[in-house]
C-alpha cells in the first residue's frame, strides 16, 4: 500500500482518537451535572452535541473514501471497518450523555431531589468503563477490552436495581412521577453508554484476535 494511503490512514486514526477525547469529556461533564445538579454544566453538554455529530459524519466519510479509493486488504481493511463501527458507537454514547444532561434542569429546579448512592455509583462506573474502553481502543489492549465487557454486568445490575427501587417509590408516592421517571431515564442512558462500550470492546477483540464474540461474553 502507498505511503499516501498510510498517511491518510494515520490521519483518520488521529481523528477518531480526538473524537474519543470529545466523547469522554461530554460524558464526564454530563455525569458531573447530574451528581451536582449543575444546570449550567448540563447546558454545556447539550451545546456540544452538534460538534460531535459533525465529527462523526466527517470521520465516516473519510473512512468510506479510503475504502473506495484504495480497497485495502487484511489488517488495514479491518482497522478501517472498525473505525466506522466504533465511530457510530462513540457518537451514540455522546447522545446518551446529552439525554442525561437534559434531565438535569428539571431536577435542579425541584430543590429537594437527592441523587441516590446507587445512581452515583452507576455514574462513576460508567465514567471508569468509558475511560477503559477508550484506552483499550487507542492502545489496542485486548485485556482491557475484556475488562470492559465484564464491567458491563455491574452496570446492568445497578440499572435494574435503580429501576426497581424507583418504581417502588413511584407506586407509593405518585406525586413524584416526573422526578422518578427522570431518574429512570438517567439510569437507562447510563446503561446504554455501557452497552456501546461493550460493542466497542467486542470490535477491539475481533481486530486483535480474529474472534467474533458478539452475544457471548465468555472471554
Amino acid at each position: 500500500m502507498s505511503h499516501h494511503f498510510a498517511d491518510l490512514l494515520d490521519t483518520l486514526k488521529a481523528r477518531i482518537a480526538r473524537m474519543t477525547a470529545l466523547v469522554q469529556d461530554i460524558v464526564e461533564k454530563s455525569v458531573d451535572s447530574v451528581v451536582n445538579l449543575d444546570d449550567e454544566l448540563a447546558r454545556t453538554v447539550m451545546s456540544a452535541d452538534d460538534r460531535i455529530d459533525e465529527e462523526e459524519v466527517n470521520i465516516e466519510k473519510q473512512a468510506i473514501d479510503l475504502l473506495a479509493l484504495y480497497q485495502p486488504a487484511a489488517s488495514d481493511l479491518r482497522a478501517i471497518t472498525m473505525i466506522i463501527k466504533v465511530n457510530g458507537d462513540f457518537e451514540r454514547i455522546a447522545d446518551c450523555a446529552v439525554n442525561v444532561a437534559q434531565r438535569v434542569p428539571l431536577l435542579a429546579k425541584m430543590g429537594d431531589y437527592i441523587v441516590s448512592s446507587d445512581l452515583r455509583l452507576m455514574a462513576n462506573t460508567v465514567v471508569t468503563n468509558l475511560r477503559d474502553c477508550i484506552n483499550a481502543y487507542n492502545l489496542s489492549d485486548l485485556d482491557l477490552a475484556k475488562q470492559v465487557l465484564r464491567s458491563d454486568d455491574v452496570l446492568d445490575a445497578l440499572y435494574h436495581q435503580i429501576v426497581q427501587e424507583t418504581l417502588g417509590v413511584l407506586e407509593s408516592q405518585q406525586h413524584r412521577a416526573n422526578r422518578d421517571l427522570s431518574t429512570i431515564m438517567i439510569a437507562k442512558n447510563l446503561e446504554r453508554i455501557g452497552d456501546h462500550c461493550t460493542n466497542i470492546a467486542e470490535d477491539i477483540i475481533y481486530v486483535q484476535s480474529g474472534r467474533i464474540i458478539r452475544h457471548r461474553h465468555a472471554v
